[in-house]
């Protein structure tokens, strides 16, 4: 299963946090697991591959240079993703069946005023298997998109030939997706799909920009935040549905470095 799960909060008075406090949500989502399953929650902090979940920073507000101001009574939200059957299952007990009273983000404390599993009602939230996504894509009669398009909402970046690169290419955007895909479903795909982005996807429209995110040591790491648009140029009915079957995945699975600690958080638009 996967799972993608929205809360929202508010705070009693006006508050200042850091510009990005994706590694602040890491932390509180590991407390919520811990709450739930302790040896999971230890599990996940120690790995040193993929992580089977993502963490936004603060979504809905507009964070400057200096950090970000949330207002008294604004609501304003943070986001989880389960990537496997059993992280899936214990987010779903620690936030959706018994949701926390509090929040905390920077040494702030906020209410969560609700917990959103619903697609109809946040457009970053939702569920469903790795099974389904496979075959709503892969067993289609009728004709696949030809071009996807990416909101990338959080700073994305890569590593690649020992540099970090802040550009969506479309190599690296479904090199990453494929990678983290394989690592936790069952249904494997051609590690293949990423020469198909480098060779046979190009860039069609594109509008980003590059955002600092705050690293250990007082490091920054650069990544781009915008949209862009990825165009097939060769209409191979297999490689066009795992594209399409990809980009619906983002949602769940993030895209590039950092996507547990606020980084790569991604989505499929609709209006190509």
């Amino acid at each position: 299963m996967l799972i993608s799960i929205v809360l929202t909060l508010v705070s009693a008075k006006d508050v200042t946090l850091p510009a990005f406090v994706g590694r602040a949500n890491y932390a509180a989502t590991l407390a919520q697991l811990g709450r739930i399953d302790a040896a999971l929650a230890e599990r996940i902090h120690q790995n040193d591959g993929p992580k089977p979940l993502t963490c936004s920073s603060l979504m809905g507000v507009h964070a400057g240079a200096s950090g970000v101001t949330v207002r008294a009574d604004t609501p304003v939200y943070v986001r989880m993703t389960g990537l496997t059957p059993e992280v899936s299952a214990r987010l779903g007990d620690a936030l959706l069946s018994a949701p926390p009273a509090t929040w905390e983000l920077g040494g702030e404390t906020f209410a969560v005023q609700e917990a959103i599993c619903d697609p109809t009602r946040h457009g970053w939230s939702g569920q469903t298997t790795y099974e389904a996504l496979a075959a709503a894509q892969l067993a289609r009669a009728d004709t696949l998109d030809r071009q996807v398009t990416l909101e990338f909402a959080a700073p994305t970046a890569f590593k690649s030939k020992e540099m970090t690169l802040p550009v969506p290419l479309p190599g690296l955007v479904f090199g990453s997706l494929v990678e983290r895909w394989n690592a936790f479903s069952p249904v494997v795909l051609s590690p293949e799909m990423r020469r198909y982005g480098e060779e046979v996807m190009a860039i069609s429209r594109y509008r980003l920009a590059s955002r600092a995110v705050g690293q250990k040591g007082d490091g920054l790491r650069i990544g781009g935040v915008g949209t862009v648009t990825y165009r097939a140029l060769a209409g191979d009915r297999y490689w066009l549905g795992v594209m399409n079957m990809l980009a619906e995945f983002a949602l769940y699975g993030g895209v590039g470095v950092q996507t547990a600690t606020g980084m790569g958080q991604v989505r499929r638009r609709m209006r190509d």
